[in-house]
Parts: C-alpha cells; sequence; structure tokens
C-alpha cells in the first residue's frame, strides 16, 4: 500500500496541477496500472482475500482517475482526497444517510442469522461435486448474500463506539427484492463497488456525455474488465475471460431495453423475473467460481471453527 500512497500524493500535489488532460490521464493511469500489475503477482490463487484485493487496486485507480482527471479541483483538502480513496477499506458513512435505519441490535441478530445459514450453506457445497448448474449457482448466490454478516458485526460496533453517528455502507441492500434488473445492478447488489462507480464513473461522465445508456455502458463495461482481470491473475482461467465479459455486457442490454421500453412490474413479479434472468445469465460469470474443486475448501468462512454457532445437518441431495 505504500505505493499508492506515495502515488495519492503525488497526484494531489502535483499531477492535479497540470492543465493538459491528456498529461495527466496518463501521469495518473500509468502508475495506477503498474502498482495494480505489481500488487497481483503474489496473491493466493482462488482465495476471496485476492479477489477484494483485486477489487479494491481498481477501486482506488477509478477513485484516483476520478479526482485527478475528471474532477481535479472537486477535493481541496489532502483528508478528504484520501478519505476518497481509501473509502472501499474504511466505507464509514453517515447514519443520518441511511434510509429506514434499523436498530442497532438488529445487527447482531443478523449476524446469527445470517452466520448460522452461511456455514450450513457452505458445508453443502463443499460436500457436492463442483459444477455450474443453476441449483448449484443459486446455493452459491445465498451462500455469498449471506457473508456479510462479517460486515454487520462490524457495523453494529461501530453504530454503538459512535453513539449512531456512523456506520458502515452495508454489502447489499435485499437485493432479492428488486423490482428490475437496474433495481438490483444500481441500489441493492455490491454497494460498496455500486458506491464507487455512481460516484467516480457514472456521476463524473454525466457532465461529458448526455446518454444515460452509453454511461451505463461504460459502467458495466469497467465492471467486466475487473471481473475478468480476477478471473485471469486468482482463477488462472483465460479460457473463462470472454464469458465473464459476455455476461455484463449482456445485462447492460437487457437494462437499457427496460430504461428503453420503460419495463415496471408489479412485486412480487418483478423480483421473480428478475432473479430468472440473473440465474440464466449466472453461469458466464459465477460458474468459474462452482465448478472450482478447490475454491471452497481454500475459502473457509470466518468463524466457521467456533462451537457456539449451531450446526444444521446437511440434506444427502446435491444439486445437479
Amino acid at each position: 500500500m505504500a505505493g499508492w500512497l506515495v502515488h495519492s500524493v503525488a497526484c494531489f500535489y502535483l499531477i492535479r496541477t497540470i492543465r493538459h488532460t491528456l498529461i495527466r490521464t496518463i501521469l495518473t493511469l500509468a502508475p495506477c496500472i503498474l502498482l495494480t500489475h505489481i500488487g497481483c503477482q503474489d496473491l493466493t490463487k482462488i482465495h476471496f482475500l485476492s479477489i477484494l484485493t483485486v477489487s479494491l487496486y481498481w477501486m482506488m485507480s477509478i477513485r484516483l482517475i476520478h479526482l485527478i482527471v475528471l474532477s481535479p479541483n472537486k477535493l481541496t483538502a489532502f483528508r478528504s482526497f484520501v478519505f476518497q480513496i481509501l473509502w472501499n477499506i474504511f466505507p464509514i458513512v453517515s447514519s443520518k444517510s441511511i434510509e429506514n435505519q434499523w436498530p442497532i441490535i438488529v445487527d447482531f441478530i443478523s449476524v446469527g442469522m445470517k452466520v448460522t445459514v452461511n456455514h450450513w450453506l457452505y458445508e453443502w457445497l463443499l460436500s457436492c461435486e463442483p459444477n455450474d448448474s443453476y441449483a448449484r449457482i443459486a446455493m452459491f448466490y445465498f451462500a455469498l448474500l449471506t457473508t456479510s454478516y462479517m460486515t454487520d458485526i462490524q457495523t453494529g460496533f461501530i453504530r454503538l463506539i459512535t453513539r449512531d453517528e456512523y456506520t458502515l455502507e452495508s454489502f447489499t441492500n435485499f437485493p432479492l427484492f428488486s423490482r428490475s434488473l437496474r433495481d438490483f445492478w444500481g441500489r441493492r447488489y455490491n454497494r460498496l463497488v455500486g458506491t464507487v462507480l455512481k460516484e467516480s464513473l457514472l456521476q463524473p461522465l454525466n457532465l461529458y456525455i448526455s446518454s444515460r445508456e452509453i454511461m451505463a455502458l461504460i459502467t458495466f463495461i469497467v465492471s467486466g474488465l475487473l471481473h475478468v482481470h480476477i478471473v485471469i491473475v486468482v482463477f488462472n482461467d483465460v479460457s473463462s475471460a470472454l464469458s465473464t465479459f459476455a455476461f455484463f455486457i449482456v445485462n447492460s442490454i437487457a437494462c437499457g431495453i427496460e430504461a428503453y421500453m420503460k419495463i415496471q412490474l408489479p412485486q412480487p413479479l418483478g423480483s421473480l423475473v428478475t432473479h430468472l434472468f440473473l440465474l440464466l445469465t449466472a453461469p458466464m460469470c459465477i460458474g468459474i467460481y462452482t465448478r472450482e474443486v478447490a475454491y471452497f475448501p481454500v475459502n473457509v468462512p470466518p468463524l466457521y471453527d467456533n462451537k457456539w454457532i449451531p450446526k444444521f445437518s446437511i440434506p444427502s441431495v446435491c444439486p445437479k
């Protein structure tokens, strides 16, 4: 991280003052690419922390491009600048900015529920033969959503310590209730990455591009390239790069059709159609996780060995 800190200082005090946009872009982007390449050399293969590391490098790069190239005069205080760059490590937000904030006790109750379900799904996935069937992908999706129990623990303690003045940005916002694909990708799933893409890509590009469809396509392309990078450096699987990228292009096109035709399905039909489409296209992107033999043995969930967590029997039926 030392290299990123040095580059951030150079960007704020030196590169940001350069008036020529092309030179400012090259001096900002080139070190980001180099630092990302160096940081990805010694990553543990197929490990979830490696996936988070690659994502962090991309998010810091996007923030730097936003604040140095697209909006060089947005932040004038170095402290605010650094906080924006490192926001994905410390995604602290004001509790007042969260709509319908529930009591602190709910955070800790959700931890108990999520950790129990997550460990049960993990044992079930671990005991079954790897494949990319729709049933196994659906199980993996629910396991991924319930992994947020670690964030819930941190959120609860931060709210207690700050007397509910601050909280953490949630990983998800009840994606199962998504009324449409645009609702799923824009408001509910992976809020950490979504916030960076919205603040540092969509909003700045709105000053240069009038078409919302083109801006959405650019956002999906960037997200697709991020996941392609993960597939290559973490899974060492170049053959899955094209299908992974195609998943985001297909979803981008579907979101564009939704917007153009102004499709607004009533609940629960909207959620059902949304997740049916996601399930049908998910093997293009998630299949590499559910097919990988070593993925679940390597990625043991946090607190898995704690005896106080209830254990449920694993079904003898495996998803195929």
